[in-house]
């Protein structure tokens, strides 16, 4: 079996979407790869995250240690408090439209990036429903077809999304941190949307800790796809397309060198399926993970 790597790009802010997005396809053309992308398609509020600071300890440290302030312009910082929010995805149709015309897997990355991730846990049932049903709407009205996968912001779920995501007509979504694909379990009963969840780090988590810098990221990513395994990798538009634009490409570059095949999230998923058989059925819980601030939704042993 050869070691597969299922590659996610995160969208999140109107500067990712004008600037990274271009440049990744312009990687990811010259290295002959595909990959998934998910678009926050709504407002970039990017600038409320700085309420984090007063509000949660330790956001702050973890921001300067991934060195934050470096990667993301004063503007984005601002957006959404002392500057109006811009829109991220529906500001550059023709930026979506080109990802989707270049052969690469399209989805949605909620509607309010922002207030998803801060907010989602208060979340009424019908705002739940509403934030999912305005990404959707958004996505079709660009490409005249629904959405067939949609990534949470942050990797944070709830069961009111994950439920309400059984009615949108989904493949699969990439809602959480884990180890293999699976079909998550509420209340005992399987879903039928399967979860394609990030297994390895994101280089905002190592930066300036356990990783020295992006090519020492990259070289131990390299290490950590083995043979037997489903590894998704999720980069963003934002770093990878922005500030870590060549050491990207260089990762690219080791990867078809040593025997990795690059692919969207619905190859990885197609993959698993037919060497392994039946997906397992696994509930999922909210935890922390390792230089990520906040809790995530992370994939549980199977029952």
């Amino acid at each position: 079996m050869s070691r597969i790597l299922g590659l996610r790009i995160d969208v999140d802010t109107h500067e990712g979407m004008r600037e990274g997005v271009p440049r990744l396809l312009d990687i990811l053309g010259e290295a002959g790869v595909k990959g998934t992308f998910y678009f926050a398609m709504g407002p970039d509020r990017s600038g409320l995250a700085i309420i984090n600071v007063f509000t949660r300890p330790g956001f702050l440290a973890k921001m300067l240690k991934s060195g934050a302030p470096k990667i993301y312009s004063l503007r984005t910082m601002l957006s959404g408090t002392l500057l109006p929010a811009r829109p991220v995805a529906t500001a550059f149709p023709d930026i979506l439209r080109r990802a989707d015309k270049g052969g690469h897997e399209t989805g949605v990355h909620a509607w309010d990036h922002r207030r998803w991730q801060d907010r989602l846990a208060h979340f009424r049932k019908e705002e739940i429903v509403l934030e999912l049903e305005k990404g959707a709407k958004a996505y079709a009205d660009i490409l005249s077809k629904k959405p067939f996968t949609f990534a949470a912001p942050a990797w944070y779920s709830c069961e009111g999304s994950l439920l309400h995501q059984e009615t949108m007509g989904l493949t699969y979504a990439s809602d959480c941190r884990g180890t293999e694909p699976f079909y998550p379990v509420i209340a005992g009963r399987p879903l039928k949307t399967a979860q394609v969840p990030a297994t390895l780090p994101t280089l905002d988590e190592t930066l300036g800790g356990i990783d020295q810098d992006a090519t020492a990221f990259f070289k131990r990513m390299l290490g950590e796809v083995k043979e037997g395994t489903w590894s998704v990798l999720t980069i963003h538009a934002e770093l990878e397309g922005g500030p870590f634009a060549a050491e990207f490409a260089a990762f690219l570059a080791k990867a078809k060198a040593t025997g990795i095949s690059v692919v969207p999230l619905k190859n990885l998923l197609a993959a698993r399926v037919a060497s392994n058989g039946p997906l397992p059925h696994c509930p999922m819980a909210h935890g922390t993970i390792a230089g990520r601030h906040g809790v995530v939704s992370l994939q549980m042993p199977a029952v």
